[in-house]
């Protein structure tokens, strides 16, 4: 299973449909791309601020090891795992520019693959159908992050134990 962090534009639509098409989904797992080739990843993602950051740093990194009359190999090494680090913080990369930029965080969700989550988002994100005659949409209910299900599942558990121990004495 894979988790993704749902984000909504700053400026959304008022239609339900609309919205739905602008969210952004945000894959919380190791990324090969952005391991193997971050300058590309960060273009496909549209980062320019990381990409800038990426290069900066990386020239600075290669730049002082050579400077300092170190083995060449110790800057390839720095820069591996610099490379490896960033494939596996690339969701949270994204999810930090996305939140910089104004985006609001919406919810989490996990599944198979994104089509799954999206799937499973979309279940408890659309709205309930107005009843025939009211004057409006009832209120849809609230998205709830992982920590509050964990949380009240973890308080569910609790006292299914406790009743379990009160009904032995």
């Amino acid at each position: 299973m894979v988790v993704f962090t749902v984000y909504e534009p700053p400026n959304v639509a008022r239609d339900r449909v609309d919205r739905g098409l602008e969210l952004v989904f945000v894959k919380d797992k190791f990324t090969w791309l952005a391991a193997i080739f971050p300058a590309v990843w960060f273009l496909v993602k549209g980062l320019w601020l990381e990409l800038i950051v990426f290069l900066v740093g990386a020239s600075m990194l290669t730049w002082g090891i050579e400077a300092s009359g170190v083995a060449s190999t110790l800057s390839g090494m720095l820069l591996l795992i610099v490379q490896i680090v960033i494939g596996f913080e690339a969701g949270t990369i994204q999810s930090a520019a996305l939140e910089r930029r104004g985006w609001d965080l919406v919810g989490t969700v996990t599944g198979r693959n994104q089509e799954d989550a999206e799937r499973r988002f979309f279940e408890t994100w659309r709205p309930v159908e107005p009843a025939p005659g009211s004057s409006g949409p009832t209120p849809q209910s609230p998205i709830t992050s992982w920590t509050e299900t964990a949380w009240r599942n973890a308080k569910d558990g609790l006292a299914r134990g406790q009743r379990l121990i009160g009904a032995k004495a």
